[in-house]
């Protein structure tokens, strides 16, 4: 594909003295300046080829002395410049800012063509239902269409509370993977992810729970019954979208193919915004998935 350079995404192009030019501020490049090359950079828009530039260099900045080419060559060592072709085409339609984060940090925008392929449906009650229009809005925004689909690659499970376990037995007995996200009092718990006979699941969370607190299975069987009489969460609005956040990260992860946060493991958001901890959940030798993982 040909190469159409760009300058450094969101970074301005600045005379910094009489002999340098600077890209950007954060915190920005310093170039030094040479016969020709402040025009040069003005011409570099993302939308010209190199042979389109070098085309127009010809005619309209006779005193730049040093080949196009190699002047572009430097500045992409440098960083001043990148390939705007990784940023766009027909499989990233619509993700040029995803695209350019991802340039710029260093990786491959080539893994963004997942997400506009990845299916995800969103099981959630009443209370749960701000914090998934939220990461439903940033999916959308990053390229993550097919929030209601027929056929989901992920279930996301929401609620208000611990659910009744219930709803989690049909995402089990189609092997449809599922990711639990529960407001739990003064912060919001996400994980872990199931892959149902790959990886442990709600019900060795539950067993593990069980091991230290004998009450917990009689505790289980009331989940999700007395709902409608509770006192709202303690979760304000900022840890809420921080919650929200994070289920948005942990789906975009999925969709690009990265490491999972939430794969045998819970992350809990709260209860200030910044406030996160993490914990591993096993396979617990009493339930019936690690069985199924063992056969």
């Amino acid at each position: 594909m040909t190469f159409r350079p760009a300058i450094r995404p969101g970074a301005p192009l600045l005379r910094r003295d009489a002999t340098h030019l600077q890209v950007g501020t954060s915190p920005g490049i310093v170039i030094a300046d040479r016969p020709g090359l402040l025009p040069l950079l003005r011409l570099i828009d993302g939308a010209r080829d190199v042979d389109r530039i070098t085309a127009i260099a010809r005619e309209s900045i006779p005193d730049l002395a040093i080949p196009v080419a190699e002047v572009l060559a430097e500045l992409r060592i440098l960083g001043a410049v990148f390939d705007a072709t990784r940023w766009s085409g027909a499989r990233r339609r619509g993700l040029d800012a995803e695209a350019r984060h991802v340039d710029l940090i260093g990786d491959d925008p080539a893994r963004l063509s997942r997400r506009p392929a990845i299916g995800l449906a969103f099981h959630c009650d009443a209370g749960a239902r701000s914090l998934v229009d939220i990461a439903q809005t940033v999916l959308a925004d990053s390229g993550v269409t097919r929030l209601d689909a027929p056929d989901p690659d992920l279930l996301v499970i929401a609620s208000r509370a611990e659910p009744s376990r219930g709803v989690f037995e049909q995402p089990v007995r189609l092997g449809l993977d599922h990711l639990p996200v529960v407001i739990d009092e003064d912060r919001v718990r996400i994980g872990p992810l199931v892959r149902p006979g790959h990886t442990p699941c709600v019900s060795c969370h539950d067993l593990h729970r069980g091991d230290w607190d004998r009450a917990w299975p009689a505790l289980v069987h009331q989940l999700g019954r007395h709902t409608a009489g509770m006192t709202p969460p303690a979760v304000d609005a900022v840890t809420s979208h921080a919650a929200a956040l994070e289920l948005a990260v942990e789906v975009l992860a999925l969709a690009d193919g990265r490491a999972l946060r939430t794969l045998g493991r819970c992350l809990a958001v709260g209860p200030e915004p910044g406030d996160r901890m993490t914990w591993q959940v096993a396979f617990h030798h009493s339930c019936t998935c690690d069985l199924l993982r063992a056969a």
